[in-house]
């Protein structure tokens, strides 16, 4: 039986207006009258996804900064691992001077140093919005996430010199094609749900998880029942081939998969 059900937002709860639709509302209001337990798994801030995760009035625990934090339902933060202040120096050493937009999550604060409005539009449902600043005056301390934006052929050598330099000591994946993002080692959202596994007692068998992004690879391959979605990166459902699939986030993937199954099964 499903305890708990694990969503990534971008490209799978959020349709390509990134919103939540009537009809994934609906579902998980559902399975929340069932007795399930919801959580949400992104890479992005939490302040953002607890905005944007009103509009369900449900209780949620927030995996946010591709688990570097993590907030229980009463939203309240129960882990949270920086990137240590030695670490943040050498990567905005590292990756200054490349074509990237670089942005920085950093306690409640979202920090870049130009403006980039398709980056403002993807947040509008939540209203959520960046702080312009010189990251050369910011403090090295509490930073949970760096991003970079750009064309992938941009990225590439970026990444390139970031795991030559530091690959051993942060994690450094892709989202999608135009977005790679630095946490310090041991983060992951794989890893944020093993330790919410282990504070609640669950099995890996009891939990249901959706995906469409390189960074959902070791939560998909942690749940016992993993589902992409049709839309999901190359790289994943190659990583996942295991996983069930589900329709993609434009067409309320996530709702009409859980209305096949675990609804149906559970209701």
């Amino acid at each position: 039986m499903i305890k708990l059900l694990v969503l990534d937002l971008d490209g799978t709860l959020l349709n390509p207006h990134h919103v939540i639709s009537p009809a994934n509302q609906a579902a998980l209001a559902q399975l929340h009258q069932q007795g399930v337990q919801l959580a949400i798994a992104t890479g992005r801030h939490y302040q953002d996804v607890y905005l944007l995760t009103q509009q369900l009035n449900l209780p949620i625990t927030l995996i946010t900064s591709n688990g570097a934090r993590v907030h229980n339902p009463q939203q309240q933060l129960i882990y949270e691992n920086h990137i240590p202040a030695e670490l943040v120096a050498q990567v905005l050493a590292l990756s200054a001077g490349f074509a990237v937009h670089r942005n920085i999550y950093q306690q409640d604060l979202w920090l870049v140093e130009q403006p980039n409005e398709p980056l403002l539009a993807i947040h509008h449902a939540s209203g959520f919005a960046y702080r312009i600043t010189d990251f050369a005056q910011i403090s090295h301390r509490h930073i949970d996430k760096f991003y970079f934006n750009a064309s992938p052929d941009a990225l590439a050598p970026l990444q390139a010199r970031l795991e030559q330099q530091l690959g051993d000591r942060l994690y450094i994946t892709y989202t999608t094609d135009i977005y790679l993002e630095v946490m310090n080692q041991g983060v992951s959202k794989g890893a944020a749900l093993q330790a919410l596994l282990t504070r609640h007692g669950l099995d890996p068998k009891e939990v249901m998880a959706f995906g469409d992004g390189l960074n959902d690879v070791d939560m998909l391959q942690l749940a016992g029942h993993p589902v992409m979605m049709a839309n999901a990166h190359a790289g994943l459902k190659q990583a996942c081939c295991h996983a069930a699939q589900a329709p993609s986030n434009a067409e309320d993937g996530v709702a009409r998969y859980l209305h096949t199954g675990l609804l149906a099964n559970q209701g």
